[in-house]
């Protein structure tokens, strides 16, 4: 869930469609907040709904009680180091995104289809992962 959570954070944009495709509530609710201006309260995870807020409204990204994520929040709003991301797949999408690293330091074989697929405009066919494809698909 915690990878999951991290790339839901990559995506700047979803096409409005696919979020209906997302079988997760809260991932669906965060892809419709973020695509469609719907309120992030209809998040039910905690950390997910703190990092919601974060993005869409300006809010802190010190209310996300995982360090990881709230490090990655941090980095991606903030500006801040890639570096205090423990998670070794996290850290690598953070600096792929953030600072132009390789995605191929990412050892999930979705995370890193996601991440060759957004950064170099590869397939999202190899995202085995139906949530991940749909947003894969929908940022294309």
């Amino acid at each position: 869930m915690r990878l999951v959570f991290a790339v839901l954070l990559m995506f700047s944009s979803y096409a409005f469609a696919s979020c209906g495709n997302i079988a997760d509530n809260d991932q669906r609710a965060y892809c419709m907040a973020k695509n469609n201006g719907q309120s992030c309260g209809n998040i039910q995870n905690s950390d997910l709904k703190a990092a919601c807020v974060a993005e869409m409204n300006g809010g802190s990204c010190g209310n996300i009680s995982d360090n990881d994520q709230r490090a990655y929040c941090m980095a991606k709003n903030n500006g801040q180091s890639c570096g205090n991301i423990h998670n070794s797949d996290l850290k690598a999408t953070c600096v792929a995104e953030m600072n132009g690293g390789s995605c191929g330091n990412i050892s999930d074989n979705d995370q890193r289809a996601l991440c060759a697929a957004k950064r170099d405009g590869q397939s999202c066919g190899n995202i085995r992962d139906s949530d991940l494809r749909s947003q894969c698909e929908a940022q294309k």
